[in-house]
């Protein structure tokens, strides 16, 4: 690695944990929100965005983007995607201590499982320099947002079918946290795009010429607004961990086709790939989908006391 490269590494350690500081005060404002529900999306935002906290943590949040934005002009997304996984073990941490979350057996294998698919991801990169200043059209561009939106929408306002009820069962926090994911790995994807506008002809072209700072801002606010629902009535350690797992695999997926960096031309690093890809989805279907009363230690209080 070169001094641009190591320089990079540092600042895509220092964004994903500023933005999981973010989270984290997103984490606390949701226990003094009141209940929020997919389906009432203009309660859900007007509880959201004026909420001083949550704001608080918004701006922490932002403050990531900008050291991401800058961070991946100096990377190709291969190999920030493990770099910004790595530091998933932050929020692990945080959660635990003092948040007192405990996670099973079950769960701890599928972070592993994560762990492994995001090394292969990055070592399938192998030595090359792929960096590039190229971006998709509005087109191709599209064809990756809409779904992601639907798919997001669907999850935003199904969750919300089962999760209240006589009967219902508390969720693990693993369809808020690949919901929330998707429309965040996104918005990731989009400000790949503004950082290679940015490097190549400036602030000004980034901002204006090119749909993708709005692409970025607006699955953002979907996104954040989704992780508040997660983060208000499940564990954030695994909210958190499946928004990871979701958008970094986005990243890694549909990077290649949004900005022209290659796949591996050996064939042994083209199978470290698709086996990277394959461990993801793996770890995804292995979280568990409800709490039992020994891991619901550690939900938010809001939540117990909605179903009391």
């Amino acid at each position: 690695m070169g001094a641009s490269d190591i320089k990079g590494a540092i600042l895509a350690v220092m964004a994903t944990v500023i933005y999981y500081l973010g989270f984290i005060v997103f984490r606390v404002a949701a226990n003094r929100m009141p209940v929020l529900r997919g389906t009432r999306p203009l309660r859900l935002i007007r509880h959201t965005y004026t909420n001083w906290l949550w704001l608080t943590g918004l701006v922490i949040v932002l403050s990531g983007v900008a050291t991401q934005v800058e961070a991946l002009t100096m990377l190709p997304l291969s190999l920030a995607e493990p770099i910004f996984v790595a530091s998933l073990v932050f929020i692990l941490f945080y959660a635990g201590v003092f948040f007192r979350e405990r996670l099973t057996g079950r769960e701890w294998f599928s972070i592993a499982l994560f762990g492994v698919a995001t090394a292969f991801i990055g070592v399938s990169n192998g030595d090359r320099e792929v960096l590039t200043s190229s971006v998709a059209g509005s087109a191709v561009l599209a064809a990756v947002v809409v779904p992601g939106v639907l798919l997001s929408a669907v999850v935003l306002v199904g969750g919300d079918v089962r999760a209240f009820g006589r009967h219902a069962r508390p969720l693990a926090g693993v369809a808020y946290g690949f919901g929330s994911g998707v429309s965040l790995g996104i918005s990731e994807l989009a400000i790949k795009g503004v950082a290679s506008v940015y490097s190549t002809h400036g602030l000004a072209a980034a901002a204006y010429t090119t749909p993708y700072p709005y692409v970025a801002v607006g699955m953002a606010v979907f996104g954040l607004a989704q992780l508040q629902i997660g983060l208000q009535r499940c564990r954030m350690s695994i909210v958190v961990t499946v928004l990871t797992v979701a958008a970094k695999t986005e990243l890694a997926l549909f990077g290649p086709l949004l900005y022209k960096e290659p796949w591996p031309a050996d064939r042994f690093l083209l199978v470290l790939r698709l086996g990277g890809f394959g461990l993801a989805l793996l770890a995804l279907v292995l979280f568990p989908r409800h709490e039992t009363a020994q891991e619901a230690t550690g939900l938010p209080v809001l939540v117990a006391r909605e179903r009391a």
